[in-house]
């Protein structure tokens, strides 16, 4: 399984209008989230915009996230040097880069399956054992909701499969 990767696509630095913000938030409401320490590693959101539930932006993790996401400046934000080569997975794999397996919506709204192709594409190129699946009219968090025995259930049992078959 993997993370947001191929961080020099335009998808990252491109406004999101399907992600729809509250009006009125502030800055000083986002910038709370500089004052944890430590910075919290859990609830909130993920780099791509997944959380556990709707969106609290009362809080200023899920506020400050979802608000650069949606303007398109997440990356800026939190890794400024744009020095894609340290940071992104897609940069560096190789032949000892571990087996992986992506599945993907494929009527995701928060990320392009285009990115996850690219990156299983870079994978078998690098040799690396993996493999995925396109699950058809999936949006991007579709395993919270699948049904036992769904045409998505099979096809994101393959995945687990997959790793089985690695042990």
């Amino acid at each position: 399984m993997y993370g947001p990767c191929n961080f020099s696509d335009g998808f990252w630095t491109t406004k999101l209008p399907h992600l729809e913000l509250p009006a009125g938030l502030s800055e000083s409401l986002m910038n709370k989230v500089f004052e944890e320490y430590p910075v919290p590693i859990t609830g909130g959101v993920s780099l791509e915009g997944q959380a556990t539930g709707p969106p609290d932006f009362s809080d200023p993790r899920q506020a400050y996230a979802l608000t650069r996401l949606a303007n398109g400046t997440l990356l800026d934000a939190i890794f400024p040097s744009k020095d894609w080569d340290v940071a992104d997975p897609a940069r560096n794999i190789s032949s000892y880069f571990p087996p992986t397996f992506i599945a993907h919506g494929t009527a995701d709204s928060k990320v392009p399956i285009g990115l996850s192709r690219e990156l299983f594409r870079i994978l078998k190129d690098h040799g690396v054992h993996c493999d995925m699946r396109e699950i058809p009219e999936e949006d991007h968090t579709f395993a919270a909701k699948m049904q036992v025995g769904s045409r998505t259930w099979e096809l994101q049992r393959l995945g687990f499969d997959f790793l089985e078959s690695l042990i």
